[in-house]
């Protein structure tokens, strides 16, 4: 029998490590995805789409164009790993078997339940909107006591912010879609020394 989504949320909410609320840290400034093409983040992630959700944890590496993300746990079911550029997808279970392209996308979509917005992902990661450059549509900010944005009918929230390498990131946030919810809790930047 599967947790439901809240009780798997309270439980990530309950876990989360002590951060500062909302709002950037002091002496940090926003994430420029320009400049922070580098980086690596490691954390817990829960999902909700028709009905059922799951969580898990992840490690997602970004080299300039290039995405590296496993996911490990009930969510993976067992474990995947995806790399992209951009351009191309590559997507293996945890027992190695590859799927390239669109079959590794609709394989990716059957077990999460829902179509990750993956180019867009990146920048949010970072707390910001994709550019229309990376894929990104209109953006639209937020008029809550919540910062975010609604870029490409996702909402996105950052319940939390923490300060690395003088860079305010994300360390909690909600992103949603018709009846869709994937929450990302970031436990560790690694980013390069400035």
């Amino acid at each position: 029998m599967r947790p439901s989504f809240a009780t798997l949320a309270c439980a990530l909410l309950v876990t989360g490590c002590a951060t500062t609320r909302v709002g950037s840290p002091p002496g940090s400034r926003p994430a420029d995805p320009e400049q922070l093409t580098q980086w690596m983040a490691k954390g817990r992630i829960a999902l909700a789409a028709r009905g059922e959700g799951g969580s898990g944890s992840f490690v997602w590496q970004q080299r300039s164009e290039r995405t590296e993300l496993t996911l490990r746990g009930p969510l993976g079911a067992g474990g995947l790993a995806l790399v992209t550029d951009g351009t191309t997808f590559e997507l293996s279970d945890g027992a190695g078997q590859p799927l390239n392209g669109e079959a590794a996308k609709t394989e990716l979509e059957r077990r999460l339940g829902v179509k990750l917005p993956l180019a867009e992902l990146r920048y949010w990661m970072l707390g910001a909107p994709a550019p229309v450059r990376a894929g990104g549509g209109p953006v639209q900010t937020s008029s809550g006591s919540v910062p975010g944005f609604v870029q490409g009918g996702w909402v996105v929230s950052y319940e939390e912010l923490t300060s690395q390498a003088g860079w305010s990131l994300p360390a909690r946030l909600t992103a949603t879609t018709n009846g869709a919810r994937v929450r990302i809790i970031v436990d560790d930047w690694i980013l390069p020394a400035p």
